[in-house]
């Protein structure tokens, strides 16, 4: 025992400084638990899913699944076809007259929108209606192979553009046309290059 006490006495500086560094370590790991939870609780998640069914009546929600508030900027759909593909905006409803509508605010689905809720913003043959309205053009369904849906917003806990996008492909024969989505959930839009096109996307329909 007399040994262990005069080792440590003599070592007491190693001693030291070897349960300083265990300290030090402790802190850091802890420090890297908080960091990453923080950041977990300021990350948006954005689904974008159909329900009711598998055809141009499906109904598409948007839901916000991150621990922050989110508000809803612009809905981007874009088209492919025979013809290429069509990018228009479709957060406003301007399938619905607006004797229809319940109230001005029901006019558009720009708003925020909590954690934890979702938003219905309409079947696909509504959005479709939209697009139709929007570029004048008439999409005929059996030319669609595939549609994107894209969501860009603002996060409460940043001013920074986020977004998430999901795409589906679209199967008609005999005038039935079958959604089927292309992936299982949406795609979150995290990196730098997919943040700033999307806010390129935004500002270049303000110059329309």
């Amino acid at each position: 025992m007399n040994t262990m006490w005069d080792w440590l006495a003599q070592n007491s500086s190693l001693v030291q400084a070897s349960v300083g560094g265990i300290t030090a370590l402790v802190w850091v790991f802890y420090l890297q638990i908080l960091v990453m939870g923080l950041r977990r609780q300021r990350r948006t998640e954005i689904l974008i899913h159909l329900g009711g069914s598998q055809g141009l009546d499906a109904r598409t929600f948007i839901s916000n699944l991150g621990f922050e508030p989110i508000y809803i900027l612009e809905i981007i759909l874009t088209i492919w076809s025979s013809d290429g593909a069509r990018e228009t905006f479709i957060a406003d409803r301007t399938e619905i007259a607006k004797e229809d509508l319940s109230s001005p605010s029901a006019k558009t689905f720009q708003g925020p929108l909590k954690s934890g809720k979702l938003v219905d913003i309409g079947s696909i043959e509504d959005l479709l209606q939209r697009a139709r309205r929007n570029t004048a053009e008439e999409i005929q369904l059996k030319e669609i192979s595939r549609v994107e849906l894209k969501v860009a917003a603002i996060s409460a806990a940043s001013t920074a553009i986020v977004a998430a996008k999901r795409q589906f492909y679209t199967e008609c024969e005999n005038e039935e046309c079958r959604i089927r989505p292309k992936t299982l959930y949406a795609t979150q839009i995290r990196s730098w290059w997919g943040r700033h096109n999307t806010k390129r996307q935004l500002q270049a329909q303000l110059k329309q």
